[in-house]
């Protein structure tokens, strides 16, 4: 049924404060839900002229929480947009810089390097503990060796690509 201007206004005057407490609860904010719930009665008014509406307060009750929440879209976007140049010089970016990304990579495939260097045994030890993270006892028992053996493997590495790095960092 195309509604009038009447039964719509009645409509909207008997579901009003509900309405309101409805849309409170979403945007809270007192202001925003009452500003609200007047584009929603126009939009409504609007639509009861031109559309058959089978169920007027269901209708009424989802505009209204449509409205509120195109609200909060709109508020969030404006605030991460508005908000991006504030935040950026408050707190500074954790990304490395260039630079910084450059020296990591170089430092990393100087260290790659480094390991490549290692005798076979120190090397198998190392990448079982830093990179498979192996305890000493299960590197141990793979290499049959002693895990005090296995200690001394890994310290001998640490110091043979640590030199290399001081020296490149030297450099």
């Amino acid at each position: 049924m195309n509604m009038t201007a009447q039964a719509i206004e009645q409509l909207f005057h008997n579901h009003r404060h509900e309405l309101t407490r409805a849309i409170r609860r979403i945007v809270r904010c007192e202001q925003a839900a009452a500003d609200l719930v007047q584009d929603t009665y126009v939009r409504f008014m609007n639509m009861g002229r031109s559309t058959t509406i089978a169920f007027p307060r269901a209708l009424l009750f989802r505009t209204a929480k449509n409205l509120a929440i195109d609200h909060l879209r709109k508020g969030k976007f404006e605030q991460q947009g508005g908000d991006t140049v504030k935040v950026s010089l408050e707190r500074p970016s954790e990304a490395p810089s260039a630079e910084q990304a450059l020296s990591d990579k170089q430092r990393f495939q100087i260290l790659s390097r480094a390991i490549e260097t290692l005798p076979p045994r120190c090397r198998e030890a190392f990448l079982l503990h830093r990179v498979q993270e192996c305890s000493y006892r299960e590197i141990a028992h793979r290499l049959s060796i002693t895990e005090s053996a296995v200690e001394k493997l890994i310290m001998r590495s640490l110091v043979h690509c640590r030199g290399i790095l001081q020296r490149y960092d030297a450099e």
